[in-house]
């Protein structure tokens, strides 16, 4: 798959030093921070749209930095950051991440994205209050689900929907983040897909049960009510396995996932 986004060729230096100051990592125009996170490809780290990160007027972005080097030649490596940038270019929506810009240098593919995540994890989010209550529970869901609606409106499908996935911004309302496994219609046949993807506790049971074509859009369905489940009850479906206490065997998880009734704690409504 070609690539049809825009991008620009910069060079990756130092900021140059600004009255005898400590030089700052500077990727293109950005003044680069901490790192925010670490994924398959590389890093993403905080950046600044400003000459320096003390500037009263700086905008705070955050740059996904993928190394050239581990994708190297891989036609399928390449084809995933690809479609991960056209559907991030081609998607608009309050509860979505923004993509402002790919910038590319010799070492790196940069995607400069919106900082969402001034209020954290969703994760984080309920572990600091236990479980969610029902009112906060609900306006977040209603956020998460306009977001999954908006995307299989326009033939997208996520896959990998799951709390760490999902960043809390200032005002503490939904952003969907890291399409690293998204894939759009126009790249299967219909709307069924066979390369399963994800984390293994969100895994939809079709994907268990079944080496075949599965639904995308109904995958994600199923993860948004683990996600629900989990900000009701503090803790993710399925894993309570005695056998499986640590959630590490992924065979005994998904024949867990495939044989078990749900069940709610009491305080659950």
């Amino acid at each position: 798959m070609t690539t049809v986004i825009p991008t620009r060729s910069v060079s990756l230096q130092p900021l140059d030093s600004l009255s005898g100051k400590r030089q700052e990592p500077r990727f293109g125009q950005y003044v680069l921070g901490q790192t925010l996170g670490e994924g398959e490809f590389g890093k993403v780290k905080l950046g600044w749209l400003a000459k320096r990160r003390d500037d009263s007027q700086a905008v705070q972005v955050a740059v996904k930095l993928i190394r050239r080097d581990f994708v190297g030649t891989s036609r399928s490596k390449l084809n995933k950051v690809e479609r991960e940038i056209h559907v991030l270019k081609a998607v608009s929506h309050p509860n979505i991440v923004k993509c402002y810009e790919v910038v590319e240098t010799d070492k790196y593919i940069g995607i400069v994205l919106e900082y969402a995540s001034a209020g954290g994890e969703l994760f984080e989010y309920i572990l600091a209050h236990r479980y969610l209550k029902d009112a906060s529970a609900c306006r977040l869901f209603a956020q998460l689900v306009s977001a999954v609606l908006y995307l299989h409106a326009r033939g997208i499908v996520h896959r990998d929907l799951k709390l760490e996935n999902l960043l809390l911004d200032r005002n503490r309302n939904i952003v969907v983040t890291d399409f690293g496994f998204a894939n759009t219609k126009g790249q299967i046949r219909g709307d069924l897909m066979k390369t399963s993807c994800g984390s293994p506790c969100y895994a939809a049971p079709e994907l268990v049960v079944s080496e075949g074509q599965y639904c995308g859009r109904k995958v994600d369905v199923w993860s948004c009510g683990v996600i629900l489940y989990a900000m009701l009850a503090g803790y993710l479906p399925f894993d309570d396995d005695p056998a499986n206490p640590e959630g590490d065997n992924i065979n005994l998880l998904y024949k867990y996932i495939v044989s078990t009734p749900l069940t709610f704690p009491e305080y659950v409504s």
